[in-house]
């Protein structure tokens, strides 16, 4: 039985689905209310850590993903560590250790977590996702540079480094092959990319995105696409290919 944790975001679908493609057992953590398609569904606080270890019980292995920019991220890592589960894999994002990002800094803490814990883990740093580019309107550069990569090839990825052998211990980048800018992806589906000015939110998820879109327009997020080959096993999905896919993405 292997646990997903954030199992009704697009990820964690994304995950359940791979795992059931290998036919293996899965328990969604949700919260109360969400539905998923997994061996078993439990609503579940993932910031109450008795409530967590509960919902981890009996299972072999966990799936961590958080909240999308949650300032608490390491708690609730550490909460999953409590539980006690032997095999943990983590999902952070690509270059945790920018700290001029601060949710990536706090994907880079919960790193840190995992080192000390004395558990069997991997962590997965995907870069931004190809399926996120629905629209060509962004708030940070048109021209900044991406290396934008699959979610079906992250989860694909994931699925196999939670059952199979040789992965322990090891930090994956998952970065897709080409290295495109939102005008260039614009540019290939014959469309129009646009900057779009952006309203700051309140609270920390506002401040760290504004903070996210200022690095992007500086930097972009760039990666190389070896890692992911090498576990998939071909090369990574091209960006025209996942949005020739349409809305299943």
């Amino acid at each position: 039985m292997i646990a997903v944790t954030g199992a009704a975001g697009k990820t964690g679908r994304a995950v359940l689905a791979a795992l059931a493609a290998r036919g293996v057992p899965t328990r969604a953590l949700v919260r109360p209310g969400r539905v998923v398609e997994a061996t078993e569904t439990v609503p579940v606080d993932l910031f109450d850590a008795e409530q967590v270890a509960s919902a981890l019980a009996g299972t072999s292995a966990v799936y961590v993903i958080a909240p999308n920019v949650h300032p608490a991220e390491p708690e609730l890592v550490a909460n999953v560590l409590a539980a006690g589960v032997e095999r943990v894999v983590y999902h952070s994002v690509l270059h945790p250790a920018v700290e001029a990002m601060p949710h990536h800094w706090a994907k880079m803490r919960s790193e840190e977590l995992l080192y000390a814990s004395g558990r069997d883990w991997t962590v997965l740093q995907p870069c931004a996702y190809t399926q996120n580019l629905r629209s060509f309107q962004v708030p940070y550069s048109i021209d900044a540079r991406f290396a934008f990569v699959d979610l079906l090839d992250v989860a694909f990825v994931a699925a196999r480094v939670l059952v199979e052998e040789g992965h322990s211990y090891a930090t994956y980048q998952l970065a897709g092959p080409e290295l495109l800018s939102v005008a260039s992806v614009a540019s290939l589906m014959e469309a129009r990319a646009e900057r779009q000015d952006r309203t700051g939110s309140p609270g920390y998820a506002g401040a760290a995105l504004g903070a996210m879109f200022a690095y992007y327009d500086a930097h972009g997020l760039v990666g190389n696409s070896r890692v992911l080959s090498m576990l998939l096993g071909r090369e990574p999905t091209r960006v025209a290919e996942v949005l020739a896919r349409g809305s299943d993405g």
